[in-house]
């Protein structure tokens, strides 16, 4: 049912923010090359490591910058720039479902409809650009802030009782939130975890969706030969996603059951034996005025819009799946980077970015 899938793709601009790449700590493993490997590096790279230790670092951020510099490390600037292109799809768990009507006459529920719908595959996609600013304050810690727009967002719902139907609603909507991340080396890789935590507003919920996403990630750099700012990193790692379980909202009938027959009317009148009596009385009442508002608009005389007001609790069906990732490091300026969810079951997504840093602030 139309109504049901709407309120499930928001789960996926999660991963969207959700999902950003925080492969930022990797350079934090970088530490000053030692003479037994000298012979794997150009003198290039040898003036480059030694004007790092050498120089004065006079900005802000990171503190504490100025000694990690002095004992060898390359860090990355303080201050960054993503845009990120996401794209994924989840499989959703509703339950506790409750139904309602509204007219222009009367409202009537929600009512309790969890022990009559049942749901056989609930299926979100969707596609987000966006923005995220973060960071170092510390060698080791990145604070960010993000902000996403879901420009097409579809949710698959197939219904398995009390009568087969299938629908593929579309919205789209904002998000927005903030996120901390700790970062270091630990011999040839690099560890980070990261915490963020998003609201999200859409189209057809009443209330705004919070979310936590807490990932881990293990990586290595390849450094280049030729140029010591040039590198290539690989990653592996979870992501888990949680978030509010109660949604609320409503949508009209025409957008959720858009293009329902006479044969389907007629099977869920026929079908009524096997679930009618489990309903409460308003939730008769529900399940009739729906399917009288449906015939009457099929017969042509429509008696003013209505709309199907619901609350449920949702999930992802899997909160955790496994990410691998890589990046590519231009200079200390410029990354592209890619991630995809795709270790697991219930979830896959690849995300696209390109980040910009800078030194920021002088110290005065």
């Amino acid at each position: 049912m139309k109504w049901s899938a709407r309120l499930v793709f928001f789960f996926m601009l999660i991963i969207t923010q959700v999902v950003v790449v925080k492969a930022l700590a990797q350079q934090a493993t970088q530490k000053y090359y030692n003479a037994k490997n000298q012979h794997y590096y150009s003198k290039k790279h040898q003036a480059y490591y030694d004007s790092l230790m050498k120089m004065n670092y006079d900005r802000v951020f990171p503190i504490l910058g100025d000694k990690v510099y002095k004992k060898g490390f390359d860090i990355p600037f303080p201050i960054g720039v993503m845009i990120n292109n996401f794209w994924g799809n989840q499989d959703m768990a509703l339950s506790n479902l409750k139904i309602g009507v509204r007219t222009p006459d009367t409202t009537l529920g929600p009512a309790d409809m969890s022990e009559v719908i049942v749901f056989s595959k609930v299926n979100a996609k969707v596609y987000n650009i966006n923005t995220r600013v973060d960071v170092w304050v510390l060698p080791f810690l990145n604070v960010y802030g993000l902000l996403a727009y879901l420009p097409y967002a579809s949710t698959e719902v197939n219904l398995a009782e009390p009568v087969e139907l299938s629908s593929k609603p579309e919205q789209s909507g904002w998000t927005w939130g903030l996120g901390l991340m700790g970062a270091g080396g630990l011999g040839p890789v690099w560890i980070q975890a990261d915490y963020n935590f998003t609201w999200s507003d859409m189209q057809l919920l009443t209330n705004k969706v919070f979310t936590q996403i807490l990932g881990f990630r293990v990586g290595h750099v390849i450094k280049s030969k030729v140029d010591p700012q040039k590198n290539f990193s690989i990653w592996v790692g979870a992501m888990g996603i949680f978030l509010n379980n109660e949604t609320k909202g409503e949508v009209s009938l025409s957008e959720a059951l858009p293009d329902v027959p006479q044969e389907k009317i007629d099977e869920i009148k026929q079908s009524y034996s096997s679930w009618y009596e489990k309903l409460s009385p308003t939730g008769k009442k529900v399940a009739d005025e729906i399917v009288q508002r449906l015939q009457d608009r099929l017969d042509g005389r429509p008696k003013g819009e209505t709309y199907i007001l619901y609350e449920m609790d949702k999930a992802p069906k899997s909160k955790w799946a496994g990410v691998i990732g890589a990046q590519y490091q231009f200079n200390k300026r410029w990354q592209l980077r890619a991630e995809s969810n795709c270790i697991g079951k219930d979830r896959f997504s690849v995300l696209l970015s390109i980040n910009y840093r800078f030194l920021g602030f002088k110290k005065r």
